[in-house]
């Protein structure tokens, strides 16, 4: 039995342990993949947890159409000279909330696009087929818990993977270092990013961390002593398969931990605005761990990246009027320091930024806020963003349209499925690996959106 001596070794051990494992038997194919995705790239997810009411967010501004928003909406509605024009390269006359006017920026220079009407679908769904039941929903519609599972793991009913998790297991052969999972959680744990067997590393939007009273920095601390014993007991042969599967995931995760900090903290200071300013709820601090994570992308030795970070709060049944806002401005100043923060670091082109969530809300109020919907609209940022452009077709926003199902429950035109395979072409699947991905792309006529270049 080998007993790992040092803190540095454990790292070394771990490594090589991890390495080994990924190039053992099959060397040719995994340089061969790294070769053919030499560029470096990653994907943000930005999840609106709650169910974001953008129907508040991006208003349609024509008189008609403002008209209808408004009769539904009542004392809800943004009053429309506060509107923020967008100047689209698409056809429409639409505004963003006024607390989202960095944002407004963004897309008007070709950095941001808008998704419009898209959510979980499982097929095409129009009014008729979804009353006549010629047509399958997702499973327990306007569910929290249900829709977030759906959102996360777009497989058909089997919960054990989420497509990020999948695009990991696909790529994994991308980043020929292994120390680091693929996937990265900055707001703990996720189905979107489980995989059959890669698993999600997460850290906090603070740092990593680091087990003091088990560092062997100065040898002779009583924490060194400890360390040590705890080592030996976690490197003690083992019968119980359990027993043998806890003990490795503890080394990993020990040797992981110090991996990524001595990495960060060798990273040059550059002064970004992004690392400066903090928020209520440390969505800022969480981009800004981000940024950090890819500006030493070379250190790391990785070729592609999957980050999420959460946005927590959007459920607003009741004092829409006051919550509602607060969350849109930390949206908008996360997104224009994110994005400028990638500018800074050159990165702009090869950092792709979307938002999801578990589903809407309804156009209808149910007094001083909104209930839970299906179709929203989404962002995506990034350089290689076909921005300053609406994709999709603006649902009708009226109550008993073609488009409702009842109190303002906007059927969504597009699927996320469509939307999660436009991103995972850009980020290097093959078109068989994204039917293996998303086995529902299939039901759909297109599964490239468009919106990236």
């Amino acid at each position: 039995m080998k007993i790992i001596n040092s803190r540095r070794n454990l790292i070394k051990l771990f490594g090589k342990s991890v390495l080994g494992s990924a190039l053992g038997g099959s060397l040719l194919p995994l340089f061969a993949n790294a070769q053919q995705h030499s560029d470096y790239k990653a994907l943000v997810c930005i999840y609106l947890q709650g169910g974001n009411d953008a129907f508040n967010c991006l208003v349609p501004m024509g008189d008609s159409a403002y008209k209808s928003y408004h009769t539904i909406r009542q004392e809800l509605a943004v009053p429309r000279e506060q509107l923020l024009t967008l100047n689209t390269q698409t056809q429409g006359n639409y505004g963003f909330h006024p607390l989202l006017n960095k944002t407004r920026g963004l897309f008007n220079q070709g950095k941001l696009a808008l998704i419009t009407n898209i959510g979980n679908m499982v097929e095409p769904i129009n009014k008729q087929s979804y009353l006549d039941k010629t047509a399958t929903p997702p499973i327990h519609l306007f569910s929290h818990h249900d829709q977030t599972l759906y959102a996360d793991t777009l497989n058909d009913g089997d919960l054990t993977t989420g497509w990020a998790g999948r695009i990991a297991e696909v790529m994994n052969e991308v980043n020929i270092n292994q120390q680091l999972a693929m996937n990265i959680s900055i707001s703990g744990d996720n189905y979107w990013q489980r995989g059959s067997v890669q698993l999600p590393y997460t850290v906090k939007n603070s740092g990593v961390s680091i087990i003091n009273q088990l560092s062997d920095e100065n040898p002779t601390a009583y924490s060194a002593s400890r360390a040590k014993l705890y080592r030996h007991f976690l490197n003690a042969e083992r019968n119980h398969l359990l027993q043998r599967y806890y003990s490795s995931v503890q080394m990993n995760a020990w040797g992981t931990a110090q991996y990524v900090a001595d990495i960060l903290a060798s990273q040059p200071n550059t002064d970004l605005p992004i690392y400066k300013l903090s928020s209520n709820d440390g969505f800022v601090e969480s981009l800004a761990m981000v940024a950090r994570l890819i500006a030493a992308q070379n250190a790391f030795q990785v070729k592609r990246q999957i980050f999420y970070v959460a946005l927590r709060g959007f459920d607003t049944h009741r004092d829409q009027l006051q919550q509602h806002p607060q969350l849109l401005f930390q949206l908008d100043e996360g997104l224009a320091l994110f994005y400028q923060a990638l500018e800074a670091l050159g990165m702009e082109n090869q950092v792709t930024t979307f938002t999801t969530s578990e589903f809407g809300r309804t156009l209808a109020r149910n007094g001083d806020g909104t209930d839970h919907g299906w179709g929203s609209h989404h962002w995506v940022m990034g350089g290689a963003v076909q921005g300053q452009r609406l994709y999709g077709e603006f649902p009708t926003l009226e109550i008993n349209s073609d488009d409702d199902l009842g109190r303002g429950r906007i059927i969504p035109q597009l699927s996320f499925d469509q939307y999660a395979a436009t991103l995972g072409k850009w980020f290097g699947l093959s078109a068989d690996d994204l039917s293996h991905i998303f086995p529902n792309l299939k039901n759909f006529n297109l599964s490239d959106l468009g919106f990236m270049r």
